[in-house]
């Protein structure tokens, strides 16, 4: 799996909050359900919006809200979260109930603030060299701690002996960070709840495992380095890693409910909720209530390796094609480059632009098509970004931005594509009734 691609999502996101916090770009109305919102100069009581089914053992809440808190600059913007527990292997006493986890479909593995589990006798997982390691990269930033096992439990699902990763967020980690993780990370290790604006990463993307081939061979060549294998007087060495032994989708972990997941999401108005709330679903077409709906359209991602679109669907909007576009619930906004939605500027968007701020609300007609030929028409709409971030809201389902220069060719179906829709996204390898992987809505 290629980092820098499939992590673009996660990255879609912190770019333009980081951007947001640091030019003042997000306003700052309050989120409290007991305080009155300004929409337009007009005191708006808040509104709160809610999907609540499907219901069911395999199904857990999701929440758009102000986040866990903890030395933001701004409330989170369309940002989801889940509520698990972690317990050491075989024990239902030493366990940690963890809030405010990050839902990704654009990665995989769970991986936690080390502070957020203290206490609980994670066990490490044994690498050539010591003890297992990770240093696992976004587009900005990375994050790096221990690999270990933890049983764990969300809805009413199980994944025991699960391996997932420890962000260490100690003022100074032990083991330290390798030198070339630091580099891979752009100098940044997101090591704090502040940073990541959650307690940590729940990647439920389409594929296994976290890594693959690479790392199970420990070739990595000229790539960026994942697995190091510490020793007890903290050297790290770069390692190979089984698959069974990389950090895990912890759905494909679960004995059953294990190929894929389905995000139900309510529409929200056009000014934004102060707070949105949602299903997952774990499985698909195993339960009942996980059954892919009537008309639904299915596009199935590109599935060779030695292409640039791996793992990506095709995207038109006009005469501009984007080659490289995903859904992907860990981008808080729609992204794509667009110089006409580019004028005029976001106040807070920053010399090279982030949020799009058009003078009146844009409709887009998006059209999809996968590599077998299938495809979907999409109906999007950007608002005013400088607007809906005045409103003191949380969940919006038309903010839109520029990608990164690198990421031109990208169009990013982030969260606001979420809402108002069913997203299913199925589990490459595991059993599905149409193998997958695809998307499905």
């Amino acid at each position: 799996m290629r980092r820098a691609e499939r992590w673009r999502g996660a990255l879609a996101l912190l770019v333009p909050l980081l951007l947001m916090l640091l030019l003042g770009g997000c306003g700052g109305g309050a989120n409290s359900s007991t305080t009155t919102l300004i929409v337009n100069g007009t005191p708006t009581p808040p509104v709160t919006v809610s999907a609540d089914q499907p219901q069911g053992a395999n199904t857990t809440r999701i929440a758009v809200d102000a986040g866990p808190g903890g030395g933001f600059g701004a409330p989170p913007t369309n940002l989801p979260y889940v509520t698990l527990t972690i317990c050491a292997p075989g024990s239902t006493t030493s366990c940690a109930t963890v809030d405010h986890v990050f839902l990704d479909t654009g990665s995989i593995g769970l991986r936690l603030l080390r502070s957020a589990v203290a206490g609980i006798a994670l066990p490490p997982l044994a690498a050539s060299g010591g003890s297992a390691a990770e240093c696992y990269p976004f587009v900005v930033g990375a994050v790096w701690g221990a690999v270990v096992q933890g049983d764990l439990t969300i809805g009413g699902e199980q994944a025991a002996s699960l391996p997932l990763q420890l962000i260490d967020d100690r003022a100074t980690p032990q083991p330290a960070p390798p030198a070339a993780c630091v580099t891979a990370a752009g100098g940044t290790l997101l090591a704090s709840m502040g940073q990541l604006q959650a307690k940590g990463v729940l990647g439920i993307g389409m594929l296994r495992y976290d890594c693959g081939l690479t790392c199970q061979t420990g070739a990595y060549g000229g790539g960026i380095t994942l697995y190091y294998g510490c020793d007890g007087a903290g050297h790290c060495q770069p390692t190979a890693m089984g698959a069974d032994q990389q950090v895990q989708n912890p759905v494909a972990w679960f004995p059953l409910d294990n190929n894929g997941t389905l995000i139900v999401m309510p529409a929200v108005p056009a000014t934004g909720a102060s707070a949105a709330y949602g299903r997952l679903v774990f499985g698909i077409g195993t339960q009942t209530n996980n059954q892919i709906a009537a008309g639904a359209t299915t596009l199935a991602v590109q599935t060779d390796p030695a292409r640039a679109d791996y793992l990506y669907l095709d995207a038109t909007m006009g005469t501009k094609a984007y080659a490289y576009s995903y859904l992907d619930s860990g981008s808080n906004g729609l992204f794509f480059a667009d110089a006409a939605l580019a004028t005029p500027a976001c106040s807070g968007g920053g010399a090279g632009g982030t949020w799009y701020c058009p003078a009146a609300p844009s409709a887009l007609a998006v059209q999809l098509s996968d590599m077998n030929g299938a495809g979907a028409a999409v109906a999007l709409t950007v608002a005013n970004a400088d607007s809906l971030f005045a409103t003191g809201n949380t969940a919006f389902a038309n903010l839109a931005g520029a990608p990164g220069a690198a990421d031109a060719g990208a169009f990013a179906l982030g969260l606001p594509f979420y809402y108002g829709r069913s997203v299913y996204t199925s589990i490459w390898g595991q059993a599905l009734s149409t193998n997958g992987p695809w998307v499905a809505f």
